[in-house]
């Protein structure tokens, strides 16, 4: 656990967790209401766990199919593809105007999304490439804690444009983690 802990990649991810707690929630039934929801969809979803990994594991399963024949060149290049369009779904997403979102939506789907992009940014410097089994733990821990998060916001009052980015970049690291797993 030490040598988890070391990496600057777990630190950044450890300094995520609380970025977002200083946010208050608005004195109003509909932020108390939204609180609750989001809170026991995400129990719902934790509790589907094994399911959401088996979706994910089937994403990998045929982003590798598709690429099994591809040359080292073709594999790299979607590799760097498929990172850089979850990045640029990631901004979006941060970019986008959040004042229409409750204070707990906003604070799980930006704090999802900086997770994403620090996982993001840590392939894109192929510091998987130092200890592949250690920052590839991490990515699928990440990822799919994710997953199972965007499930329980897609069920949320979020705008169908925020929405679908955040689905088509975690997709998108879903299979860029494949590949790297090849």
């Amino acid at each position: 656990m030490n040598k988890l802990e070391s990496l600057k990649l777990f630190q950044d991810i450890q300094l995520v967790s609380t970025k977002y707690t200083t946010l208050k929630l608005k004195d109003n039934d509909k932020e108390v209401e939204d609180n609750r929801k989001l809170n026991s969809l995400l129990e719902f979803y934790k509790s589907s766990l094994d399911k959401i990994k088996e979706r994910s594991h089937f994403v990998s399963k045929q982003t590798r199919d598709e690429l099994k024949n591809a040359s080292s060149k073709d594999i790299y290049k979607a590799l760097i593809d498929l990172n850089n369009f979850a990045n640029s779904k990631y901004k979006f997403v941060k970019n986008s105007d959040m004042d229409i979102e409750s204070t707990t939506v906003k604070a799980v789907m930006l704090s999802t999304v900086d997770e994403l992009t620090l996982i993001n940014e840590s392939i894109r410097n192929k510091e998987y490439l130092k200890d592949k089994n250690t920052y590839f733990y991490i990515y699928e821990k990440i990822v799919i804690n994710a997953f199972m998060t965007f499930l329980a916001l897609k069920d949320m009052d979020i705008e169908t444009e925020k929405r679908n980015s955040l689905s088509q970049g975690i997709l998108s690291q879903i299979q860029t983690l494949s590949i790297i797993s090849m």
